[in-house]
């Protein structure tokens, strides 16, 4: 070992001899206060981009189907005892308050909610109501402030939550518990909101018209089938009959796209949306994302031809036209 400290010293020496000049060292503290920048440029971009998908389907969900009345307790906040100090200075400036060690950052709130005192800035310290009830109250006490009784906004259909999350890919998403997923890149792709809600339409269309429970049974069936095909032809059958379904469904997969872009475009036309502006959501993705491949091996139609279907989706709403008459080409 100490042959071996021998022969390192004279490298380390050489390294030494031939470092660069790197300017002036930086103090720990002044690390921190770039982070701190930082933090504050990324999640001033992230709460823009909330507070757009926010307000786009605060517009856009009431308007999806009527059925039963809902309560739709729309209240986005952050987890303040879960951070890095950097971050929490950040949204000290943001805010302009020095916040508490731990509480609920109120980050974004539906109009109606705002409306009977809850803003964004604000710090939950304790929700006393847990679970919503159609035509009761939501209690909850602020970090020093009073405690608010709060009434949710009816909306007739099941409520839809969402989340921002920091990707590089343009992106939205559904997942069965009713949540839509929003990128930050999709945010920064989409400067127009008719765009915008024109994703936000499609996604919640996938909700609504069942897809994701329907993609779900199908899958389930084609496993089932296939331990019985197997059980009859062995495994060179069970291979073509996946190959089979996976092509089958795939089709399926991208009627549902479409099935999904018109009732989205729909909905947003209800909501008070500029069709003309939403269907050049698919003009400016084309411009941001990877060249799809084979429409027979996608999931989802080509650009090309999914821009000139949304056109002529635009035209067929403003002239009246439901989908059942659109499809059959009438």
């Amino acid at each position: 070992m100490r042959r071996l400290y021998l022969f390192l010293l004279p490298f380390l020496l050489v390294l030494t001899a031939c470092a660069v000049e790197t300017g002036p060292p930086v103090s720990p503290q002044e690390v921190s206060q770039a982070q701190t920048e930082i933090w504050e440029i990324k999640l001033r971009e992230y709460l823009r981009c909330e507070d757009r998908v926010g307000r786009i389907l605060v517009r856009v969900l009431p308007v999806t189907e009527h059925r039963e009345p809902h309560p739709w307790f729309l209240v986005q906040i952050i987890d303040l005892s879960r951070n890095p100090p950097e971050m929490e200075r950040a949204l000290s400036r943001i805010f302009a308050l020095s916040l508490p060690e731990k509480g609920y950052l109120v980050t974004f709130v539906h109009p109606e909610i705002e409306a009977q005192g809850l803003r964004p800035g604000a710090v939950i310290q304790r929700l006393e109501t847990r679970r919503l009830r159609l035509g009761k109250p939501v209690k909850l006490r602020l970090w020093n402030g009073p405690l608010l009784t709060l009434t949710p906004p009816v909306v007739y259909t099941e409520p839809v939550n969402f989340r921002i999350v920091d990707s590089p890919e343009p992106n939205a998403w559904v997942t069965p518990e009713n949540r839509m997923y929003v990128t930050l890149a999709l945010c920064r792709a989409l400067p127009d909101d008719n765009e915008l809600a024109a994703v936000v339409g499609h996604e919640l269309a996938h909700l609504k018209r069942g897809h994701l429970q329907k993609r779900m049974a199908l899958f389930t069936l084609r496993d089932l089938l296939g331990v019985g095909v197997y059980a009859l032809g062995g495994q060179t059958a069970r291979d073509i009959y996946r190959l089979g379904t996976n092509f089958a469904l795939l089709k399926f997969s991208r009627d549902q796209e479409r099935e999904a872009d018109f009732y989205g475009l729909w909905y947003i036309y209800r909501a008070g949306f500029d069709l003309q502006r939403a269907s050049q959501v698919w003009v400016h993705l084309a411009a941001v994302l990877p060249p799809s491949g084979p429409s027979l091996l996608s999931t989802h139609p080509i650009t090309a031809e999914r821009l000139a279907r949304i056109r002529k989706i635009v035209a067929a709403i403003r002239s009246g036209k439901t989908f059942e008459e659109l499809r059959r080409g009438k």
